[in-house]
């Protein structure tokens, strides 16, 4: 996604303004200055060592962590055990200096022909622009001023300390010698033999270095001959340059051109690397073209050591009609390890092609492009090992759409198919096209509103396999009652299905059809009362709700199944209209809901505290329409048990559960257990259970699922942090995907080392844990960055998301 940056530019054309009444003003000693928090009294020269402050780095605006407001101890203060000051900071830019008066003071003041020369204590200020030195002199021909001893210039965000300085007042420009120098907001300090701001507001640093570390640290720095600051774009180029990392040249370029913010440019960017099982060394090294503001590309050599070069490309495109488009793509010539396969025999050149687009035109048409397309069913598990979720990938989506959203009517047209990434399971049908429409009515209570809706599909596969268009039309009325205590809505509509099927193996129709009246009656009420736990007051809520359905059954053992499924049950389950996901099967019912919920909420905030929820169906018929047209009928009284828990004490702790247990039977089919801590130290705690028993029906061979997961990033003290995962089956009794790693993350630079072990099983297999052949993949990862010029080792980032919820990298 490209994302625009929205600049306002101050530049005022410069203007003749300085008068000789402003030269007189100058002269007046008795003119008042407002008052400078910090007036520059003492100058440090990081470059010598020099230090002539009474507190080490006052004169750069460092302030330590315990003098600072409270209000101002973020993250990054709480890094640095302190942060920049900038006591020009809130005072308006919008007034170019170059038009204000000059308003000045010192201890005396003489006028000698065109030259006023001011000696002790001199102060003055043009608009937001402050100078302050021991001496000065005015030359009212150059209109200039030459200041001498512990000389301070200050702009908001900028901070020039030095020895000598000469100022021309309506231009801006300036030079500064033995100069120190403090950009707030980027949070960049230097030394220089020579510093000059030209009239256009580049900063020139001769014989200089900079750094982004806190005053006094210089774990990290940059030295150059000659570098050129541009604060506008954010944009450095230094001459015969050299990085430093604790006090040992690591880098050296005669030219070096990089950004000091996080703007987008064009350049090669810090390269990424890593070490796996599965492929050895991994290297790219990744070049951004910015083209336009609204266009740019990527281009990632990529070279693995047992594989060969992946070539990877990415095209990102905004546009205000079509919306945001990104094309890309890799290609392998010649995969060394792969070819070495017996099973391989379509070759060993590998490719990867993609398509993303999301639009929105007048507010009325959406557009969707979803399409990525593999060589093999095995790419993604070779060659994207970047994410652990592009590992477990089990199919591609090829998605194509279109909405229009009218009023009162939605439409929808769409493409939908999907490559397979495993050769042991059944295909998707591709959907080409699909045409749905919906009424969707204004939802005003005691009204009476229709509901209608239809769609026409057309199923298409590459197997031999029965294929045709469906067409499903539903028309009805629903009258929505409503109350602050409650509400009841009647549902009444009929449901029509109809096919043009091609041969097929069971089917003896070719334009099978079925219809079935549908009637529902929803209700609820909530009761409310005032309660109090632990000294809390809270608002606690009593929620019962009653879902009838009725729905006639009509035969459809002649039917195909294009798209359908039968729902996993949840609580949600309870007030649904089907148990089915798709339109292939109209179920038959005639059953009632009931559910119960308890909500607790915090009086001052409105935060639920804790919501809970409970229910069940209940079954006046047995349920005859099935998935499979010789499946037996369900004859249970009633449904599972479901119920969910939200509980959430602090803005710290949250905790969710939800369980389906079986009363029939007598035993738990499904359940889920997640909580987590985040400390306000950044610290991150998750601990996770989740179970399932599959639907022997439909999976009689497939296993019970159960599985525990613990994760953590734990902060030890302001740089050091350690981090781990670990997923781990306890039918198998083994952990399946494990991490471990560890951070130092100073004021001014970071690095992080992991390493992560998981299965690399087929594609959309059962993992046989007793297999002597299954592989165990394992990995290394190291990651290094120099905060404010970037780094290496991005990979670690997206498996720390992956793996540690709640994670989010840090933007300092």
């Amino acid at each position: 996604m490209i994302v625009e940056r929205t600049r306002l530019h101050l530049r005022a054309s410069r203007r003749r303004v300085l008068r000789a009444g402003v030269i007189a003003a100058l002269a007046a000693s008795t003119i008042s200055l407002a008052q400078d928090n910090n007036p520059g009294g003492c100058v440090v020269n990081e470059k010598s060592g020099d230090d002539s402050c009474s507190e080490a780095g006052a004169s750069l605006d460092w302030v330590p962590i315990d003098q600072v407001p409270e209000a101002l101890r973020d993250a990054q203060c709480r890094n640095c055990s302190g942060r920049y000051l900038d006591p020009l900071a809130g005072v308006s830019t919008a007034e170019p200096p170059e038009r204000a008066q000059i308003n000045a003071r010192a201890d005396s003041s003489d006028l000698q022909g065109n030259q006023a020369v001011f000696d002790g204590r001199v102060q003055a200020q043009q608009g937001y622009r402050r100078l302050y030195g021991d001496n000065a002199v005015v030359f009212r021909d150059r209109e200039s001023a030459v200041l001498t001893g512990n000389v301070t210039l200050r702009e908001p965000g900028v901070l020039l300390t030095g020895g000598e300085a000469e100022v021309f007042s309506e231009t801006g420009e300036a030079t500064v010698k033995d100069a120190s120098f403090v950009f707030h907001e980027q949070h960049m300090r230097g030394a220089a033999d020579l510093l000059r701001r030209d009239a256009d507001g580049f900063v020139h640093i001769q014989d200089g270095s900079f750094s982004y570390c806190a005053p006094g640290e210089k774990d990290w720095m940059v030295h150059a001959e000659h570098l050129k600051l541009d604060l506008d774009e954010g944009l450095a180029t230094a001459n015969d340059a050299t990085i430093e990392f604790e006090g040992v040249p690591v880098f050296y370029s005669p030219w070096l051109q990089f950004p000091i913010d996080d703007r987008r440019r064009t350049g090669v960017l810090w390269p990424d690397f890593g070490n796996d099982s599965s492929g050895g060394l991994d290297i790219t090294v990744p070049v951004y073209v910015n083209l336009a503001p609204n266009y740019d590309a990527l281009y990632s050599p990529r070279y693995i050591e047992e594989r060969g070069f992946n070539q990877e490309l990415m095209l990102r495109y905004l546009s205000p009609r079509t919306g945001q488009w990104s094309v890309g793509g890799a290609w392998m010539h010649d995969d060394d390890k792969y070819a070495d396969r017996e099973e391989v025999t379509g070759g060993s050149d590998r490719w990867l092609g993609v398509i993303k687009q999301d639009g929105l035109f007048r507010q009325r048409w959406r557009s969707k492009v979803d399409y990525s397309k593999a060589s093999d069913v095995d790419y993604m598990k070779d060659l994207e090992t970047t994410s652990l979720e592009s590992q477990r990938k089990t199919s591609l989506l090829q998605l194509a759409a279109l909405d229009y959203l009218g009023d009162n009517w939605l439409f929808n047209l769409e493409a939908r198919q999907f490559q397979s990434l495993a050769d042991d399971i059944n295909k998707d049908y591709q959907t080409l096209p699909q045409l749905s429409a919906s009424y969707w009515g204004r939802g005003q209570p005691f009204e009476l509103e229709p509901v209608i809706a239809a769609q026409l599909s057309n199923f298409d596969s590459d197997e031999q396999r029965v294929t045709g268009q469906r067409l499903y039309a539903e028309g009805g009325v629903t009258y929505p009652m409503r109350w602050l205590a409650g509400f009841l809505q009647p549902t009444l509509k009929y449901r029509q299905l109809y096919y043009e099927l091609s041969e097929g193996d069971g089917f003896t129709k070719d334009n099978p059809s079925a219809g079935a009246t549908l009637a529902s009656l929803d209700g609820g009420l909530v009761l409310e009362r005032q309660t109090s736990i632990g000294g809390k007051l809270l608002l606690q809520t009593l929620e019962p709700r009653l879902y009838y359905l009725y729905s006639e059954n009509e035969e459809q053992a002649d039917q195909p199944d294009f798209d359908s499924a039968e729902l996993t049950f949840t609580y949600n389950q309870l007030f649904r209209e089907t148990r089915f996901s798709g339109r292939d099967r109209l179920d038959d019912a005639n059953q009632v809901a009931v559910g119960l919920t308890t909500n607790f909420i915090d009086n001052l905030d409105g935060s639920s505290i804790l919501r809970a929820s409970i229910g069940q169906i209940y079954y006046f018929r047995d349920r005859e329409v099935r998935l499979l047209p010789t499946a037996e009928p369900l004859d249970d009284s009633g449904s599972e048990i479901a119920g969910e828990l939200d509980f959430t004490p602090t803005s710290h702790i949250r905790m969710r559960t939800s369980l389906v247990y079986d009363p029939f039977d007598e035993r738990m089919n499904s359940g889920n257990f997640h909580t987590s801590y985040q400390a306000d130290n950044g610290g991150i705690f998750n601990l996770g259970y989740s179970y399932r028993r599959p639907l022997t029906a439909l999976s009689p061979d497939q296993p019970n699922t159960e599985e525990a997961s613990l994760s953590a990033y734990v902060p030890l003290n302001n740089k050091w942090s350690v981090f781990g995962a670990v997923n781990y089956n306890t039918e198998a009794d083994r952990s399946v995907e494990d991490m471990v790693g560890v951070e130092y993350d100073s004021c001014c630079w970071s690095v992080r080392f992991l390493y992560l072990r998981y299965y690399n099983n087929e594609s959309g297999a059962l993992t046989d844990f007793e297999d002597p052949d299954l592989e165990r993949e394992n990995t290394l990862q190291f990651q290094i960055f120099l905060k404010g010029m970037g780094g290496f080792g991005n990979r670690i980032t997206d498996i720390m998301q992956d793996m540690i919820r709640g994670f989010d990298e840090r933007e300092y």
